[in-house]
């Protein structure tokens, strides 16, 4: 009989039972273990490396010129090969669609953070939602990490808070003087400091080895992550959405994330999101089909 480890490499989607479809729609997260094989993570290796050494792949820092500084890097797979294999090739998508219940699928983004230095900060507290311009629920994130994890390590996320409050985000300009200072600072409700008061909450997180996958809705309160002195952490998320997914305004103090000119222009709130910036990716589009031929 074959361990549960073993089903999950040989049948990734294997894992998306009816009890991890409940814990997702009740708690907004699930871990999976073991579902991307090593030839997948050799692939998001090589993505990375071609992100690192590509000059014209825009790189952000938070907490520039400190101790804790990382990198970020979004849209990757506009401009990285390896990333646009592992979006429409892996089992990545096809996990998301099933526990989001929708087998038409778009990509809204990816997104890689890198923290290799040694000691670099936690990722504030926050909700993806408020920055992006999007409504709806048929949404969810992959978080991969390419290195091994402890609970310490790993990203932490509040259990049910998809059912909450959408607070106003942090604001990565001033995370380093306080992280729940408002990104719009109009709308919506601020951040409350969930880390002073990590009692208060139900926080999950989890031991990470590579090939293990933690997918989760964009309004679930997440952060955390943080390194050792000889610490690193070098994840990325994907974001796929399905059918109920339309657009949203946002407040016009500060542009949406990631920054797209022009969709305002061609989309009205309430309807679908659809745009050349999102490609379909399942059912894969004719057009790329023969790719496979």
């Amino acid at each position: 009989m074959k361990s549960p480890q073993r089903i999950a490499l040989d049948d990734p989607l294997a894992v998306i039972t009816d009890d991890i479809k409940a814990v997702f729609k009740r708690d907004g997260v699930v871990m999976l273990e073991n579902v991307l094989d090593p030839q997948w993570l050799l692939l998001l290796e090589l993505g990375l490396q071609r992100v690192l050494n590509n000059s014209s792949q825009e790189k952000h820092l938070f907490f520039e010129g400190e101790e804790g500084e990382f990198v970020e890097t979004i849209r990757n797979f506009e401009v990285i090969p390896e990333i646009r294999r592992l979006v429409y090739d892996s089992p990545v998508a096809d996990l998301i669609g099933k526990l989001i219940e929708s087998e038409n699928l778009w990509l809204y983004s990816d997104e890689f953070f890198i923290k290799e230095k040694g000691n670099a900060a936690r990722t504030p507290w926050h909700q993806d939602t408020p920055y992006w311009p999007i409504q709806g629920n048929q949404i969810a994130s992959a978080w991969i990490s390419l290195d091994a994890l402890t609970k310490a390590e790993c990203l932490e996320y509040v259990a049910g808070s998809q059912k909450g409050l959408i607070y106003d985000g942090f604001n990565p300009s001033k995370v380093s003087e306080d992280p729940t200072l408002p990104h719009y600072d109009a709308s919506y409700p601020p951040l409350p400091d969930i880390e002073k008061h990590r009692d208060n909450y139900d926080i999950r997180s989890w031991d990470i080895t590579p090939g293990d996958i933690i997918i989760a809705h964009p309004s679930v309160l997440h952060g955390g992550g943080p390194t050792s002195s000889s610490g690193r952490r070098r994840a990325i998320t994907i974001r796929i959405y399905g059918d109920d997914i339309c657009y949203a305004t946002r407040p016009e103090t500060k542009p949406t994330v990631p920054l797209t000119p022009g969709l305002s222009l061609s989309l009205k709130e309430g309807e679908p999101l659809r745009s050349p910036w999102y490609p379909r990716v399942r059912p894969i589009p004719d057009h790329l089909k023969s790719e496979w031929l």
